[in-house]
């Protein structure tokens, strides 16, 4: 592990720029410390409040610092797409009410409900990320992630099966 932490601290440093100083201006480590931190051969591990500081000072996960990007990125497409999934529900309800309570089309030129794609996009992805961080708080756990994720696909599969069935009865008669 102390490789795969110190080639990412490297990496990072590489990657902004930054001097040894900059990095630990930024995190508040001892630049010593740091250079023990990114050696290549017989480096430091550091501990769990030096991992702690790297991770806010630089800008990273903690996951992503001491677990690379498999395990993080994994974890963050999983809340990712549960927390897009979410603000999309609440978006395509909100949508098939208005419609519904206007009795009319809800497009008209290039707007829905007088917003341009441009201002729906922007909103999506601001509610997203707002629910994103929310599930990141509350401590989602991968394994209750995947659960969520489990249970969407067998609905969407049992919503395709259902809707395939009734395709071919339609066909029938």
């Amino acid at each position: 592990m102390t490789l795969d932490v110190s080639a990412r601290l490297r990496a990072l440093r590489e990657e902004n720029g930054w001097t040894v100083a900059d990095m630990a201006e930024r995190t508040g480590i001892p630049k010593r410390t740091l250079e023990k931190y990114m050696l290549r051969t017989g480096g430091s591990l550091p501990g769990l409040d030096a991992l702690v500081s790297l991770s806010r000072g630089l800008g990273v996960s903690l996951d992503w610092l001491v677990f690379g990007e498999e395990i993080a990125g994994e974890t963050m497409e999983l809340v990712a797409t549960r927390a897009a999934a979410e603000v999309s529900a609440a978006l395509f309800e909100t949508l098939v009410r208005e419609h519904r309570e206007r009795g009319a089309s809800i497009v008209q030129g290039e707007e829905v409900l007088r917003l341009t794609v441009d201002e729906w996009s922007l909103w999506i992805g601001e509610t997203v990320g707002e629910k994103a961080r929310e599930l990141v708080s509350e401590g989602a756990s991968k394994e209750k992630l995947l659960t969520w994720r489990a249970a969407k696909r067998e609905q969407a599969h049992e919503f395709f099966m259902d809707r395939f069935q009734k395709m071919l009865a339609e066909a029938k008669t």
